[in-house]
């Protein structure tokens, strides 16, 4: 890939990223302590930041159950600040959060998003990054040409001076080849990871590669030499208190024992692993842990023992869509029968074992994989075709030159008229497009209504009526109540749904002069001219009402909807930030004292800004 390695990164965060690796207990200290301050003073963009660090923090150390209530916790902020940094880095967390729990398609839509926020950034790094995690989601699910396709591209047209991108793009290159057999190949790109991490990253990276290392090395069956990787991967992730790391470690480490005919110390390693993944919920791993331990009843012939461990690995892997798995589970169920005398049900097991042992082949043998692999590995000859080629066409051009001389007028006369023509359409459909991407761009995907960016410009413009004496001005600040629980109970596509229906009803509730939008998540603003505080209760009214009034597939039918609103009026000095902030506050204050209540923001209060 063409990575240089000699550049370091420009944004201090980069260099976050690589010290929490090192030291990631001390960077869930630094983190806490920034939270802390950033929340008290309301510094949205500084929280999202801190939060991003914070989650990569959690992964370095093992501690999977925080990752997620941070990742939300950050996109919150994210959302608040408009800040699309942090939003990316906290959606490629989130992408390998799930990966690593076999969630492959909320990892797909995490790889979307923060591909998008990337964008929107414009940071190439970030959108390299991101397009590596959406690589590896497809990598996982099976999709190997797709995954190519993507790491092809990235050869060809991006440029990154990152270390840590240099190493995600030979592991991912290296664990495709690994998986169809290319071991050379394959051990080359994974010491190229290794030497990368040693160099210029921190402890967690490098036991990530020595841990895919000793992958490698297994696979070809040199286990001196998958066991010395392995126990380096132990030791760095021990280093830092790296308690996944570590199972991971152990786990294979067993798989090796029981090769070698340890059956006793294997099984007492994957009993030191497989708590780790269940609490992790690092639900592939954890199946595999229950596979191997299941293999080692089999091979003492302890048929209830193994029976059980089958079972627990089913109930675990139909819940993933792994065709490996699956076929490892039905060849053991097929061994389980054949000591339990079944023999007719050992024979269907073990079909169904080489039937998800074809599928798995077939992917691996697509024909559009071995053409994209070997553009990687003989680029350099690609380019000199194609030089070569250039070169051919351009004798040839130089042939029809002297042949077509005498039309060369009447060309540049019928072309001239064409190309003006051209360019006329060309305009003509930009002025269009520009028109079509400034509404998109003042929208909200999901509800069609206002988003953050544009309901921030219309109150911004109705500040300045204010300052002119113009007109009176007020912005409530609406939160759904216990939007979270919806989405968990009944689905978000069925929070999905309680969004559009506000965004319907706020339209017909408000007047014409009126504005509203959602701010993000489940937070909308409404922008009122000339509202007194009794206008204020009328429209909280009639918005609870009417979201109410007819009941929202996918909720039961006596579910009522709540949410809570803080209402501020604004004064010739107010910026949007300090009459934000004001709603805002007695919106905290409406949550803290009940919910489903509206506040307002006293006058003395108002006076004071």
């Amino acid at each position: 890939m063409a990575f240089s390695v000699a550049g370091s990164a420009a944004e201090p965060w980069q260099k976050w990223r690589v010290d929490a690796s090192n030291h990631p207990q001390r960077w869930l200290n630094t983190t806490q302590e920034w939270i802390q301050t950033y929340d008290r003073d309301r510094q949205f963009k500084d929280l999202a930041l801190a939060y991003a660090i914070r989650v990569e923090a959690l992964r370095y150390s093992g501690d999977e159950d925080h990752v997620q209530a941070a990742i939300e916790e950050g996109l919150r902020f994210a959302k608040l600040a408009d800040y699309p940094t942090a939003t990316s880095l906290l959606r490629i967390n989130q992408g390998w959060y799930f990966i690593q729990r076999g969630m492959l398609k909320r990892a797909a839509s995490s790889a979307i998003y923060a591909i998008e926020a990337a964008k929107d950034a414009d940071n190439s790094n970030l959108i390299i990054e991101a397009e590596i995690l959406q690589a590896q989601v497809f990598h996982e699910s099976g999709d190997v040409a797709r995954a190519l396709e993507i790491l092809e591209a990235l050869e060809q047209q991006r440029y990154s001076d990152l270390p840590r991108l240099q190493m995600e793009f030979h592991g991912l290159i290296g664990a495709i080849y690994l998986e169809i057999g290319a071991y050379d190949i394959a051990l080359q790109h994974m010491h190229d990871t290794l030497s990368i991490a040693e160099q210029h990253l921190g402890d967690w990276d490098v036991s990530v590669a020595q841990y895919n290392l000793g992958r490698a090395y297994s696979l070809t069956s040199d286990y001196q030499k998958a066991r010395q990787y392995f126990n380096q991967a132990l030791a760095s992730s021990r280093k830092i208190d790296d308690q996944l790391g570590i199972a991971y470690a152990l786990q294979r480490l067993a798989e090796i024992e029981d090769t070698q005919g340890n059956e006793q110390r294997a099984q007492q390693l994957i009993e030191r692993a497989l708590p780790v993944f269940k609490a992790a919920g690092a639900h592939p791993m954890e199946a595999q842990a229950w596979l191997a331990k299941s293999e080692i009843h089999l091979e003492q012939q302890q048929i209830i023992s193994a029976e059980q461990t089958l079972q627990a690995a089913q109930s675990l892997i139909n819940t993933l869509n792994d065709t490996k798995l699956l076929q490892r589970l039905y060849e053991l169920r097929s061994r389980l029968f054949q000591q339990q005398q079944d023999y007719q049900q050992a024979l269907a097991a073990y079909q169904q074992s080489v039937d998800y042992l074809l599928q798995h082949q077939q992917t691996l043998q697509n024909k559009q994989i071995q053409e994209i692999m070997v553009r990687l590995e003989i680029r350099e000859q690609e380019a000199t075709n194609e030089l070569l080629q250039k070169e051919n066409q351009l004798q040839q051009l130089q042939l029809q030159e002297q042949r077509t001389s005498n039309y060369l007028m009447l060309w540049l006369l019928f072309s001239g008229a064409a190309i003006v023509l051209l360019i006329s359409y060309f305009l003509y459909q930009q002025m269009r497009a520009r028109r079509r991407y400034a509404e998109l761009a003042l929208k909200d995907d999901l509800t069609g209504a206002p988003n953050r960016r544009a309901i921030v410009q219309q109150c911004q413009l109705g500040l300045e009526a204010v300052a002119h004496g113009q007109h009176q001005l007020a912005l409530a600040v609406v939160d759904f109540d216990f939007f979270k629980q919806i989405n968990d109970s009944f689905g978000h596509d069925v929070g999905d749904a309680v969004l559009q229906r506000f965004a319907e009803v706020t339209q017909d509730c408000l007047r014409s002069q009126d504005k509203f939008g959602r701010l993000g998540g489940e937070e909308w603003l409404l922008v009122l001219y000339d509202a007194t505080e009794q206008d204020a209760e009328l429209i909280f009214n009639r918005l609870l009402n009417r979201i109410n009034e007819h009941p929202i597939r996918g909720l039961p039918e006596s579910y009522c909807i709540t949410f809570s609103m803080g209402f501020a009026t604004a004064t010739a000095s107010d910026t949007f930030e300090t009459l934000y902030k004001r709603a805002d506050d007695v919106l905290y204050d409406a949550k803290e004292h009940g919910r489903q209540r509206l506040k307002i923001a006293p006058a003395a209060a108002v006076a004071s800004d």
